[in-house]
């Protein structure tokens, strides 16, 4: 069987192992006579680049502390299924890329056990020592299942500059649990591009630059089974140029806060029901605002006492963003135990904004350290205030504005 303290990656050790090893059997030997045993360990097999052009199945040697050597940026353009218990290392900026664009088969399904992990990982252990694994075809047979993904997030594997240990293209698809990324230069996960189907459950993301990258309409994927701490910047990005929300999501309490990122796009859009869990914590980037459309659009924000909703700025001044944008009259839009700070970015449009006769229950929400009046709303010519607003018990303001028509 091959035993974990043989998966090493420095020859130093293994010498060091043999010569002890044989020195040990030497000593017992002389003891009782016997001949010495010799253990037997086998080179690993180097990959030709073209290796994954047709469809292959690769095996544990247990007599090989690595099984496989990639060198290059390696296309995978048929069914790959690589067994429980394999260890791959990769050469500096080699890396993986399923591609289903020319043969519409490829896919890489990497299925290890939890006492047999299927191991990813550098010839050296460094961050970014290779690429890591890009997923660019929709198989229903891409899957990463205790598996280790050490040291990648180096260069890109395109020209937009994407990094990541794995990476999720757009219209792609991955399932990936009980799965380890970590020692990434970059992300552990990139998956900011649209209408892929991503599933994660029960991964660890750890000592990677960030654990994650995601766009908004993969909220749900983002779930607490999996656990993100343990990195340089300990937090999950959402990057709003990619997908909008169309589907009901959960924006999940994890163990690190959430950043959206400032870029092209400063909305996170919302076209379905967004229900954000007590305790999440959201940092939101320069300009950006959490835009709640009327097309179907909803949100459903209730934290509790002792776990409170935080709206809050990267920057800890007033005006680091905008605030909570609501154009809906959908039934469920509510706020409430969550604290609003540092918003207010072209107040009175910011903070919590609602047009006309846009619907919201609002109580137990406190505001600090804003620009402008924590409520503001349009009416229609004649009303004196909005019918659709319900502004409950406990909503303060620091500045002791906390409500504005205009």
């Amino acid at each position: 069987m091959k035993n974990n303290y043989l998966k090493i990656n420095n020859l130093k050790h293994l010498f060091l192992f043999l010569v002890v090893f044989g020195l040990a059997a030497c000593t017992s030997s002389d003891d009782d006579g016997s001949e010495p045993i010799v253990e037997q360990f086998n080179d690993p097999i180097v990959l030709d680049c073209n290796f994954f052009q047709e469809a292959r199945v690769l095996t544990d040697d247990p007599y090989a502390p690595v099984d496989y050597i990639v060198t290059c940026r390696m296309h995978i353009t048929a069914p790959i299924k690589i067994e429980p218990g394999v260890v791959i290392e990769f050469e500096e900026d080699a890396g993986l890329e399923t591609d289903d664009f020319h043969t519409a088969d490829g896919s890489l399904s990497a299925v290890g056990t939890a006492e047999k992990p299927i191991i990813f990982r550098g010839t050296q252990n460094n961050k970014g020592w290779w690429r890591g694994i890009m997923f660019d075809s929709n198989s229903t047979l891409n899957e990463l299942t205790h598996t280790q993904v050490l040291d990648a997030g180096g260069k890109p594997f395109n020209s937009n500059g994407d990094k990541g240990a794995v990476h999720v293209y757009a219209n792609s698809r991955l399932k990936m649990t009980n799965s380890l990324i970590s020692n990434s230069e970059s992300y552990g996960l990139n998956a900011t591009y649209t209408s892929s189907i991503i599933t994660l459950e029960n991964n660890r993301f750890t000592n990677n630059n960030a654990p994650a990258v995601v766009n908004p309409g993969y909220l749900n994927a983002i779930n607490n089974t999996n656990l993100y701490s343990g990195n340089t910047s300990d937090f999950v990005f959402i990057d709003p140029y990619g997908e909008e929300i169309k589907t009901p999501t959960t924006w999940y309490k994890i163990d690190v806060p959430y950043s959206v990122i400032s870029n092209a796009i400063k909305n996170i859009r919302v076209r379905d029901i967004l229900t954000i869990q007590p305790g999440v914590v959201i940092e939101f980037g320069a300009e950006t605002q959490l835009l709640i459309y009327e097309d179907g659009g909803g949100i459903k924000a209730i934290g509790t006492a002792a776990e409170p909703i935080i709206f809050t700025g990267v920057s800890k001044v007033p005006k680091a963003w905008r605030g909570i944008n609501i154009s809906s009259e959908h039934a469920v839009n509510e706020i409430a135990y969550a604290e609003i700070q540092y918003s207010g970015l072209n107040a009175p449009q910011g903070n919590v904004w609602l047009w006309y006769e846009s619907l919201l229950n609002i109580h137990n929400v406190k505001f600090t350290n804003i620009s402008g009046c924590g409520i503001n709303y349009r009416v229609l010519t004649g009303q004196g205030s909005n019918p659709n607003l319900t502004i409950g018990e406990n909503v303060t303001v620091d500045n002791g504005c906390v409500t504005n028509v205009w």
